[in-house]
């Protein structure tokens, strides 16, 4: 039985900000000559992408046994259900045999990944399991994760990369894309990428350490210009640069709390 402080690591920001390459730098870093716990790793374009090509996606990699009646409750709890997609459509879409699930339409598959990441991050997070995983900050109920693992007894890491403008975002969805990458339509590139500093802010408060990157200049490596951890009760900052802070950090977190930083 692991009995270490379980830990949640969050990787945030909006479609196109370069989060995939923060998280293989993360896997990389060693901190005390030790290469970062990520625990059980969830993304949904990683299911998504099992889902397609192996016809199914097996939960034995997460060391759980999936039951269907399990799952349609969290799933049904979870907020991803609504009058347009209820739970009797759910049923209607996926199969499970075994310890995997599988789509029996191809329309709904990233649909039906966005659930099961939900559900993995229900199961773990209730077995007080370490994991890590990737959004895009689209929906408030990614703060309930943090929340609930907070209350939980988890240490958060919040990782959060943004760039100046959605239209940077834009482009590089659409070269990634030329790739054979992961596709996003632009009106969702855009919106997303509000709403997710939208969230910025209240994601911050609910971090034990929180490391902030920006990712704007194009050919350039991405940047962290902030970190904090919490000693005391408090934040506590590395010193940093004014001049390395970016626009969209200053209007989505600075000018949102007192005293600013």
């Amino acid at each position: 039985m692991d009995t270490r402080q379980p830990r949640l690591r969050v990787f945030a920001g909006p479609n196109g900000s370069g989060k995939s390459t923060v998280i293989e730098y993360i896997r990389k870093y060693k901190a005390n000559n030790k290469l970062v716990d990520f625990g059980y790793y969830i993304n949904a374009d990683d299911i998504a992408t099992e889902l397609k090509k192996k016809k199914g996606f097996s939960f034995k990699q997460f060391d759980f046994q999936v039951e269907a009646t399990e799952f349609n409750q969290i799933v049904s709890d979870s907020g991803l259900l609504n009058a347009n997609f209820n739970i009797d459509n759910l049923v209607t879409v996926y199969q499970i045999t075994g310890n995997s699930i599988h789509c029996l339409h191809d329309k709904e598959i990233e649909r039906l990944a966005q659930i099961i990441a939900d559900y993995l991050r229900k199961n773990l997070l209730k077995q007080k399991k370490r994991f890590s995983f990737e959004t895009v900050f689209s929906h408030p109920s990614k703060l309930d994760i943090m929340r609930e693992a907070v209350l939980a007894g988890y240490k958060v890491y919040l990782y959060y990369v943004s760039t100046e403008s959605p239209e940077i975002n834009k482009f590089r969805v659409q070269a990634r894309t030329v790739k054979g990458g992961h596709d996003v339509p632009v009106d969702k590139i855009v919106s997303r990428y509000y709403r997710a500093l939208e969230l910025l802010h209240d994601a911050a408060q609910l971090a034990y350490q929180a490391y902030f990157f920006d990712n704007s200049e194009e050919g350039g490596d991405f940047k962290m210009f902030a970190h904090f951890k919490i000693i005391a009760g408090k934040k506590a900052w590395d010193e940093i640069n004014e001049t390395d802070v970016p626009n969209w950090f200053k209007i989505y977190y600075s000018q949102k709390v007192s005293p600013k930083i």
